[in-house]
């Protein structure tokens, strides 16, 4: 019994106090998450899946603090966070859809998957490159002497 209220407090009376104090969506926390999503940034060495799914976790954190963004402010968050090196290439293949509507999560981690597999198999097996000759390599004669009047 809590004391002097006459009343039995049970657990679920304690969780539903700590939720009320602790549970609260404010306006801070909510800043928190979204500064994490937008500070985010995709690294050139990692696989693209783990980091995927760390900026998917942000986007759910701010979900469970009742906030949800559009689908395509995130896919535009994730373009405008990829390596200068793919934002091209990926950035034209995902914006090549026919409709606004075509634009998802599906089909920028689909392009980003293909362009990682691409790196990767190039790595695997570079061109070969063609050697060139430094132009400061080739000897320099100096004036011919049995020409000379």
């Amino acid at each position: 019994m809590a004391a002097g209220t006459g009343n039995q407090v049970t657990a679920q009376h304690w969780w539903d106090q700590a939720s009320t104090l602790y549970n609260i969506t404010t306006p801070a926390t909510i800043y928190r998450i979204f500064v994490q999503i937008w500070e985010w940034r995709m690294s050139l060495n990692k696989l693209p899946q783990g980091q995927l799914d760390h900026l998917l976790m942000l986007y759910n954190q701010l979900e469970a603090e009742g906030q949800m963004l559009p689908t395509l402010t995130r896919v535009m968050t994730l373009l405008a966070a990829l390596p200068k090196d793919w934002q091209q290439l990926v950035t034209h293949q995902v914006l090549n859809q026919p409709a606004v509507a075509n634009i998802t999560w599906a089909v920028v981690t689909a392009a980003l998957g293909n362009h990682w597999d691409g790196l990767q198999a190039h790595k695997k097996h570079p061109h070969p490159q063609t050697k060139v000759n430094k132009l400061s390599a080739v000897q320099h004669k100096g004036p011919n002497q049995t020409l000379q009047q």
